[in-house]
């Protein structure tokens, strides 16, 4: 995930100097950086959906979608990759510790998320009261864990075996743009 430093003698572009700026944002405030990049990157999504929907533009959704990024979304997701790291310390990287990430991670983190963004989406961003949320999740949520078990199967192993610590939130919110 690192950008292409500028050929000599030529200035480096935004992007790359945005980049740098960001991985030194890592290394100072890793949790307030991944925070906000998550906000932006819920904030994004949440555009989008509303784009392909077609519904009028929500203003305060987008804001509930980016306070989920920046309160629960990026911080779950950091203290998880951290915690999965001292976990597995000491162990050799190989196929079958990334293996066994991947499984802890779908069989553990992965429900437990999409069980808090589906109550948070359906209970704070869309108004639902309990009893209906309750309704929806025994309805719904099986189906969906299914799905995200097929995605995110995959994209845990990508990003364990090959992605940085460092950028893992940012690896799985850009995935989320799309799912």
């Amino acid at each position: 995930m690192a950008a292409a430093a500028p050929a000599k003698g030529r200035s480096p572009t935004v992007v790359h100097l945005a980049w740098s700026k960001y991985k030194q944002q890592l290394v100072k405030k890793p949790l307030q950086t991944k925070a906000l990049t998550s906000a932006c990157v819920a904030s994004l999504s949440d555009v989008i959906a509303q784009r392909l929907i077609g519904t009028k533009y929500s203003f305060i959704r987008t804001i509930k979608m980016a306070l989920w990024g920046l309160l629960i979304g990026a911080p779950s997701a950091h203290y998880w990759h951290m915690y999965l790291q001292h976990w597995f310390a000491g162990k050799a990287e190989t196929l079958h510790t990334v293996l066994q990430k991947v499984a802890l991670d779908q069989l553990t983190f992965g429900p437990l998320y999409n069980l808090a963004f589906m109550a948070y989406t359906s209970m704070v961003v869309n108004g639902m009261p309990a009893a209906a949320f309750q309704r929806r999740f025994s309805r719904e949520y099986p189906a969906l864990q299914v799905k995200g078990w097929k995605v995110w199967s995959v994209v845990s192993l990508v990003n364990y075996r090959f992605v940085p610590l460092q950028f893992r939130v940012l690896f799985a919110n850009v995935i989320a743009l799309f799912w």
